[in-house]
């Protein structure tokens, strides 16, 4: 194709035709810059009315949990603490972990425990049952526990070292009273 007209209405023509395109891309951005400036004063919005709602949740909340109520409920666990520690203070027997323990660490490497049963009736008492693999440890085992001064007595039946090996055994021991 050829252009017939002249170099002056050419460059009129390139002119408008430039001024058109810029006319046109200027009305798109303004256009698009327009939406978004609309799409983003919703969300302002409508997060402006959820931080309404937030605030009015939060200033529920402080009104549930007030600060009167939070010294009130800590004054009543001090209360509490200290009735506990009064009747952790005039326990009779120490703890039953302890005697557990003492009568497990003296064991040795023939004695096979397998039940400890403890009972406050009348003395404090602890009936353990085991097994022995000679009557050698088992006397043993039954020396170590009469020598522990809080255990007062240790009852081992006589059919207890009946057997030479393979002894399966059941001892009650009775601690003596806290002083």
């Amino acid at each position: 194709m050829i252009n017939l007209l002249l170099p002056i209405d050419r460059k009129a023509v390139r002119t408008e035709y430039h001024r058109r395109l810029f006319v046109v891309g200027g009305l798109l951005t303004f256009g698009l810059a327009l939406i978004a400036l609309v799409v983003l004063s919703s969300f302002a919005f409508v997060l402006s009315l959820r931080r309404g709602e937030v605030a009015e949740q939060i200033a529920g909340v402080k009104q549930q949990f007030s600060v009167e109520d939070l010294t009130k409920a800590g004054k009543d666990i001090g209360q509490i603490n200290s009735a506990i520690k009064i009747f952790a203070a005039t326990a009779p027997h120490e703890p039953i972990t302890d005697i557990l323990k003492k009568i497990i660490d003296k064991r040795s490497a023939g004695i096979q425990l397998t039940s400890l049963k403890f009972t406050t009736q009348g003395d404090s008492s602890v009936t353990v049952s085991g097994k022995s693999q000679t009557r050698v440890a088992l006397l043993d085992y039954l020396e170590d526990l009469r020598a522990e001064p809080r255990f007062l007595k240790v009852e081992s039946p006589v059919k207890n070292i009946i057997r030479e090996k393979d002894i399966a055994f059941n001892l009650t021991i009775t601690m003596a009273p806290l002083k």
